[in-house]
């Protein structure tokens, strides 16, 4: 339990300070945070399943979670400023 509310803040910050360096508009803060928090956790399970462990604190494995949850902030950016055409 304790590891689940190391990475829910870890990926909580992760969210904010994208949305603090790329973000316009309560609704993106809102997305930026959902996608930080699925991100990190999608890295705890793709490295649970790999079986990865590079830095743990606890059972948070923090590495993946981060690496993950910084591909999926940029994954939907990036598609956030595509224009349609």
């Amino acid at each position: 339990m304790p590891s689940i509310i190391f990475g829910l803040v870890l990926s909580s910050l992760y969210g904010l300070v994208f949305y603090l360096l790329v973000g316009h508009g309560w609704l993106r803060l809102l997305l930026y945070w959902i996608v930080g928090i699925g991100g990190f956790f999608l890295g705890q399970l793709i490295a649970s399943t790999v079986g990865l462990n590079i830095f743990n604190i606890g059972d948070a494995t923090i590495i993946e979670g981060t690496v993950t949850s910084l591909l999926s902030l940029i994954a939907v950016w990036a598609w956030m400023r595509q224009k349609p055409s």
